[in-house]
């Protein structure tokens, strides 16, 4: 199993690499939150691509990122992640058989 990291309702999934091909998207947003918290960064570099229901892109974290949201992290709302490639998955649900996106 490859180490992942939770962000609320998003989860960080340790990969080896960046897929070839992909474009930076020059943001600081990596997700909109719910109750327009969003989810953001420094320190790194944001790759959106769509991949079925859950996947919405990869992420490189390079030395000292921080995510922050103000409802996850530290009493700053910030979460230090590793220097590395992430796939990016939105977090759902399981409840009475069906799938529900998870709500900060």
């Amino acid at each position: 199993m490859k180490k992942a990291y939770r962000h609320g309702d998003m989860a960080l999934e340790i990969v080896d690499k960046i897929p070839i091909g992909l474009k930076e998207k020059k943001t600081s947003i990596l997700m909109e939150g719910s109750h327009g918290n969003n989810h953001t960064f420094k320190n790194g570099k944001f790759f959106p691509k769509l991949e079925g229901e859950f996947i919405f892109g990869y992420f490189q974290a390079k030395e000292n990122c921080i995510l922050l949201h103000p409802e996850h992290g530290d009493k700053k709302g910030q979460a230090k992640i590793e220097k590395g490639f992430y796939r990016l998955r939105k977090q759902h649900e399981k409840l009475a058989d069906e799938l529900k996106e998870v709500q900060d």
